[in-house]
């Protein structure tokens, strides 16, 4: 076989090739992509296996050994109250990480749901859905979060059952972008030949939603979805250092972090707050680079 015919092989298997393995090949040859999605499984398997192989499994109160700084013994120092940092960072890891997840899975099917329909059927149900996300966007996000966690804690709410709330709250008042993304996919698609073709067949709505529609807007509710996840975990840490999120014994990155709200411990007690800073950090950066190469994977504009 020639090197002519090779190359034509290899170009009809290309076209041949789904959009997915497309995107998947573009993916992995971004170098930072690869880079940030390392980072970030190392992560969820520090938070999630990682405490499977820590000595202090339970987490016990050590009053004695409180803010002792890091050695051979304790990695990274320990608590206020002789507990592990590197232990806790763990734990805390599952908790942020989880509220990410879980709040973005809110938004995905909030605001996909909303952007799905308002985009399809257009008219009166596309005026209420837009207007309703005109008065979400009207109000102030971060203000809204802290009137929420000032009533559950005005409550009493149980601190094992808080953090589910809070994974609700934030979706519910972060849904209104993916929603107008989702209706601009959606009214561009409705012109597109296959849907023509799908009006002229008479297929039913909930066809035309589930089959035709909603494949070819996931890709784009996958990379929105990715960047909310970053969004997400930026508001409950922000959330829990305020002390109106995840609150103790319930640990999160932004709980840890509220220790530097104490000068004593800001000045002389490092280890106690920099360590969660450092792992907020790097996991909003490794999402945000894994979304952003996402969204250059997808986009039929990056083919060749």
């Amino acid at each position: 076989m020639t090197i002519a015919t090779e190359s034509k092989v290899r170009a009809v298997k290309r076209k041949a090739d789904s959009p997915w393995k497309s995107a998947w090949r573009r993916f992995i040859r971004n170098p930072m992509a690869i880079a940030a999605l390392t980072m970030l499984t190392v992560i969820v398997l520090f938070s999630f296996v990682g405490p499977f192989f820590s000595p202090y499994k339970d987490a016990r109160i050590t009053v004695k050994n409180a803010n002792q700084p890091p050695s051979a013994e304790h990695w990274l120092g320990t608590d206020n109250l002789g507990r592990d940092v590197v232990l806790r960072l763990m734990q805390a890891g599952q908790i942020s990480l989880l509220v990410g997840l879980m709040a973005t899975g809110v938004i995905l099917l909030l605001g996909g749901t909303i952007g799905l329909v308002s985009g399809f059927y257009g008219g009166w149900v596309d005026s209420i859905f837009m207007r309703f996300a005109d008065i979400m966007f009207a109000i102030p996000t971060l203000p809204i979060l802290i009137t929420f966690g000032a009533i559950l804690s005005d409550l009493k709410f149980p601190p094992d059952r808080r953090i589910y709330l809070v994974m609700l709250i934030i979706g519910l008042i972060s849904w209104m972008g993916l929603s107008r993304l989702v209706r601009s996919q959606v009214l561009s698609l409705k012109e597109q030949e296959f849907m023509l073709a799908a009006e002229a067949l008479g297929l039913r709505d909930r066809r035309k939603l589930f089959a035709h529609l909603l494949p070819n807007i996931i890709p784009i509710m996958i990379v929105s979805g990715t960047l909310g996840v970053a969004g997400a975990i930026l508001l409950e840490s922000a959330l829990s250092f305020l002390g109106l999120g995840v609150i103790p014994p319930t640990p999160s990155w932004g709980q840890m972090l509220s220790a530097a709200n104490n000068m004593v411990d800001f000045s002389k007690r490092p280890w106690l707050w920099i360590p969660p800073g450092v792992m907020i950090l790097i996991t909003v950066v490794s999402i945000n680079v894994i979304g952003d190469a996402l969204r250059d994977a997808f986009d039929p504009k990056m083919k060749r």
